[in-house]
């Protein structure tokens, strides 16, 4: 190819969007497979909540969020118009169990591990640094792509470090600080600092496309307090916190 075409493509992509990142409909683009650099930012109980088992029936379990922040080559955040960094953050639904089974509990010893067990509980891994593996997955009608941290053979999570050939001992990897703030919601220990402290005001705009229709509808920010709100035993939290039940 001509050298000067050549160097006019090389300089008129860098505008463009980025083909290795997939988007979907509603503008949802997932932060990039891989490994990745993250600190856990979010620890949430989210209550105690409906979920089908495997013989198909409905049963009552405990439910968690665990929210990651990302960083590295591959994750790095992107400017919004007024100059704000926002990171990439991935979120970890499941169920809160100590079952040797459950992916809670193995997610948890795996992270632990990085830090020699010290932890007793997953609150006290908030603000430490990972190394991560994100993986993609497809919606249902494949139009939608979603990024988890468990893949086909569960979570690839461990300490911020690489093993040195030369002396035979891990060297400690620099991640840099989290944007996000540290937040946490241990429904034992809930107060009413505590809940305001997750509360987000306002609400998401709606999206239409070119044709007027609504792709994307409004929606409220303050998704943790809503999801808390819905578990079977809100009520009895609501009235320790001194909080309306439905408010």
């Amino acid at each position: 190819m001509d050298e000067y075409l050549w160097s006019y493509i090389l300089k008129g992509i860098q505008g463009m969007p980025d083909m290795r990142a997939p988007s979907v409909q509603d503008g949802y683009i997932p932060p990039a497979a891989g490994l990745a650099y993250a600190r856990l930012v979010g620890y949430f109980e989210i209550g105690k909540h409906d979920e089908e088992n495997r013989e198909g029936e409905l049963v009552l379990v405990d439910k968690v969020d665990l929210v990651f922040e990302l960083s590295g080559p591959n994750h790095q955040p992107h400017k919004l118009d007024d100059g704000t960094l926002m990171p990439h953050r991935v979120t970890v639904q499941e169920t809160l169990s100590f079952s040797d089974r459950a992916n809670f509990f193995k997610l948890f010893t795996m992270m632990n591990a990085a830090y020699g067990g010290s932890a007793s509980h997953m609150v006290l891994l908030l603000s430490k640094p990972f190394i991560v593996e994100v993986f993609h997955r497809r919606s249902k009608d494949g139009k939608k792509v979603y990024a988890n941290l468990k893949g086909p053979n569960g979570y690839n999570v461990r300490g911020a470090s690489v093993h040195d050939p030369v002396t035979g001992k891990q060297s400690p990897i620099d991640v840099g600080p989290a944007l996000t703030d540290s937040r946490a919601f241990v429904w034992e220990l809930a107060n009413k600092d505590m809940w305001d402290s997750i509360h987000i005001p306002g609400f998401y705009e709606e999206r239409r496309n070119d044709k007027g229709e609504v792709i994307a509808p409004a929606r409220s920010k303050n998704v943790l307090q809503e999801r808390i709100m819905s578990a079977k035993n809100w009520p009895e939290l609501a009235a320790r916190l001194g909080v309306s039940p439905t408010s």
